[in-house]
Parts: C-alpha cells; structure tokens; sequence
C-alpha cells in the first residue's frame, strides 16, 4: 500500500476574502506549501518547476477553521516528472479541493530539467499508489 504524505497548513486571516472564505487563489498556495514539504521530505530539496495544475474546488474554508490539512500521493514518475494528486481538507475533514498537478525536477544553474536518480525514483515510489 502507498504510503500518503500529509501536510497541515495554517489559515490566515489575509487569506480571506471578501464573502469571508479563503480566496480560491489561496487554494494553490495550500497546495505549493505542502508540496515543498513532501519534495523536501522525500527528495531532500524542493527544487522543482510547477508545468501544469487542475483544480477542482469542493468546499470553501474559513477563517475560523485555523488550519487545512492537505494529501499528496504520487500518481505518476517520469524521466524529469512528477505527477501528484493533492487533496485539500477542511479542518473537519470535508474534501476542499481536489487537483493534479504536474512538476519537473529543476537544476537552477542550467535552467533546465534533470533527471530523477535512481534513489530518489526509489522513495517516490513509495508515495505510488
């Protein structure tokens, strides 16, 4: 069974807008914090490039709810990609949103893709489902 990395994130208040829930922008940044964490847990750095996001919002989170909790599996590993399921919780565990999102492993000196090493394709696998 694949292992879930879970990741909790603290709401603010300027997250919120004006109809009082956080603003679905804010969604995305839920999601790049937890993220960060898996890439930093399970590869050791968070060097990567966001190549593509899908979305799909389910329930609005408040202020009031002081934290989120969101969940990364791994879908699929490429050669220089990642592809991650994300599921974005309530405090109270109600499905928020739902996204895919696709990341390319970076080399910030050349500016472009690497290649994941064979260890690092190793631990990814154990987010695989």
């Amino acid at each position: 069974m694949a292992l879930v990395f879970e990741h909790q994130v603290g709401v603010r208040w300027r997250d919120t807008d004006a109809l009082g829930h956080v603003n679905n922008a804010v969604y995305l940044t839920y999601l790049e914090e937890a993220r960060d964490a898996f890439y930093l847990q399970a590869l050791g750095d968070p060097i990567y490039v966001v190549v593509r996001v899908e979305i799909d919002f389910r329930a609005e989170i408040r202020h009031a709810d002081r934290t989120a909790r969101v969940a990364i599996t791994v879908e699929r590993l490429g050669t220089t990609s990642l592809t991650t399921r994300e599921i974005l919780r309530t405090a109270a565990g109600e499905v928020a949103a739902e996204a895919r999102v696709i990341t390319v492993r970076w080399d910030q000196d050349a500016r472009a893709a690497i290649p994941f090493s064979e260890q690092q394709r190793g631990r990814l696998a154990e987010f695989s489902g």
